[in-house]
C-alpha cells in the first residue's frame, strides 16, 4: 500500500503544478467569485437616489418616501413625463416612473427610466410605493401581508416529508440533482485526464524503470488514485468558488435560517460517488493501456465519458416513473448508478435496499476493473504506439 500512495502522490504533485491545471482550476471560480461580487455590491453599496413619478391614473395617492430595507427611499411626484424628464436631466433625481393612465383596468406595465437597471433596493422601494399609493387607508400589517400573500409548503408524495417554499425547496430537490450533473461533469473530465496520462507514461518509457520495482497492480492503482485526488481537487474549487458567488449574489435575498442540510442524499452521493467515479477512472485507464497515442486516448475517454453523461439524456423517463423497472435498472448498473440514485433522490423516497445494491455491485465492478485491467497491462504494456484490436486484446489477456 505504501507504493501506491507513493505512486498516487508523485502523479498529484506532477500534475497539480503544470501551468495549463492551475489556469483552468482557478480561473473559472475567480471569475464567478467577480461577478458574485460585484452583484453584492452594486445591490448594497451607497445610499438610495431620489426618484420621481408621474401618476397618469389620477388616482394614486401622493407618497413621498417609503422604507426600502433599512433605508428610505424619496419620491417627487411630476404632472407630466417632460417635467420628470428635465429634472432626471438636470441631476436632480436619479429616475423616474411612469404610471399609464390604463395601469389600474387596463393592465397596462409602468415603465421606469433611468441610466442604468435599478437594484434590488430600488426595485424593493418602488413596490412599497405602489402598493402604499394604491392603499392609502389599509392598515400596514394589510401591505406587509400583500408582500408575502401565501406561504406554500410543499409535501413528498412517497415519504410524506414537508418543505417549505424558498431555499427549503431548493436543497431538497435540486441538490440531489445538482450533486449529480457534479458527478458527471468529474467523469466527463477525469475521464480524458486519465487516458492522457497512461499513454504519456508510455511514450516516455517511464513504465520500463518503474516496473522493476511495482506490481503492475500496484501502478494502475496508483496512477489512478493520483488522477482522481486531482480531479476531484479541481472539482472541489470550482464547487468552492460557485457557492461563494451564489452567496454573494443572493445575500440578503433569501432566508437562509430555513435550509437544512439532506445528510441522507450527502451520505448516498459520497457512497455511491466516490466508487462510481474510480469505476470511471480505472476503465479510462484501460482504454489509455489500449491506445496507441494520446489522440486515440481522447478518442476512446470521451466515448467514456458520454456514457458517463447518458443519465442525463434520460431524465424524461424518470420523471415519468421514478420507481419504475427502468429507473431502478438504471440504479444497480453501476456505470449510471450514482446519477440515476441521486436524481430518483430528488423525485421520490428511494427505498435503501436498492442503493445499498447498488453500492455492492459498484464494489464487485470496481474491484472487477482493476483486476482486469491490470491483467491487460502486464500483457500490452511494453507495445509501444500500437492501438491494438479487441481480438488482440483477448490474445493479450489469455497469454498472461
Amino acid at each position: 500500500m505504501r507504493k501506491v500512495w507513493l505512486v498516487a502522490r508523485t502523479t498529484y504533485r506532477r500534475r497539480i503544478r503544470s501551468g495549463m491545471f492551475l489556469v483552468l482550476t482557478f480561473l473559472l471560480p475567480v471569475l464567478m467569485v467577480g461577478a458574485g461580487a460585484l452583484a453584492a455590491i452594486r445591490g448594497a453599496s451607497g445610499h438610495l437616489p431620489t426618484l420621481g413619478y408621474v401618476d397618469q391614473t389620477g388616482r394614486l395617492t401622493p407618497v413621498a418616501q417609503v422604507s426600502a430595507g433599512d433605508s428610505a427611499l424619496t419620491l417627487i411626484s411630476y404632472a407630466d413625463t417632460g417635467a420628470a424628464q428635465a429634472a432626471f436631466q438636470q441631476g436632480q433625481i436619479g429616475g423616474y416612473l411612469v404610471i399609464p393612465e390604463g395601469y389600474l383596468w387596463r393592465g397596462k406595465p409602468a415603465t421606469f427610466y433611468a441610466e442604468e437597471e435599478p437594484t434590488a433596493r430600488v426595485e424593493e422601494g418602488l413596490t412599497v410605493f405602489m402598493r402604499r399609493a394604491m392603499l392609502p387607508e389599509e392598515p400596514e400589517w394589510i401591505l406587509d401581508r400583500l408582500e408575502d400573500p401565501s406561504e406554500v409548503t410543499y409535501v413528498a408524495r412517497d415519504s410524506g416529508v414537508e418543505i417549505a417554499e424558498g431555499p427549503a425547496v431548493i436543497m431538497g430537490f435540486a441538490f440531489p440533482g445538482a450533486l449529480g450533473l457534479m458527478f458527471a461533469l468529474a467523469v466527463f473530465m477525469g475521464a480524458s485526464q486519465m487516458g492522457a496520462a497512461i499513454v504519456l507514461e508510455k511514450h516516455q518509457r517511464s513504465m520500463e524503470i518503474i516496473i522493476t520495482s511495482l506490481a503492475p497492480r500496484e501502478l494502475v492503482t496508483g496512477k489512478v488514485l493520483g488522477m482522481t485526488l486531482l480531479s476531484l481537487t479541481q472539482i472541489a474549487i470550482w464547487a468552492l468558488g460557485g457557492g461563494i458567488a451564489a452567496g454573494l449574489a443572493l445575500s440578503g435575498a433569501a432566508d437562509v435560517q430555513s435550509l437544512s442540510i439532506p445528510w441522507r442524499t450527502l451520505v448516498w452521493a459520497l457512497l455511491l460517488g466516490v466508487p462510481g467515479y474510480f469505476l470511471y477512472a480505472v476503465l479510462a485507464s484501460g482504454l489509455g493501456i489500449i491506445a496507441g497515442d494520446s489522440q486515440h486516448a481522447q478518442q476512446l475517454a470521451g466515448i467514456l465519458g458520454f456514457l458517463g453523461l447518458v443519465p442525463v439524456l434520460l431524465l424524461g423517463l424518470l420523471l415519468k416513473a421514478p420507481n419504475g423497472a427502468p429507473a431502478v435498472g438504471l440504479t444497480l448498473f453501476p456505470l449510471t448508478a450514482p446519477m440515476i440514485g441521486l436524481f430518483r433522490m430528488a423525485l421520490s423516497e428511494v427505498p435503501t435496499w436498492q442503493l445499498g445494491a447498488s453500492l455492492i455491485i459498484l464494489i464487485a465492478s470496481l474491484a472487477g476493473s482493476i483486476w482486469l485491467v491490470t491483467r491487460l497491462f502486464r500483457a500490452v504494456m511494453l507495445r509501444y504506439g500500437q492501438t491494438l484490436r479487441p481480438g488482440q486484446i483477448l490474445q493479450a489477456l489469455r497469454e498472461t
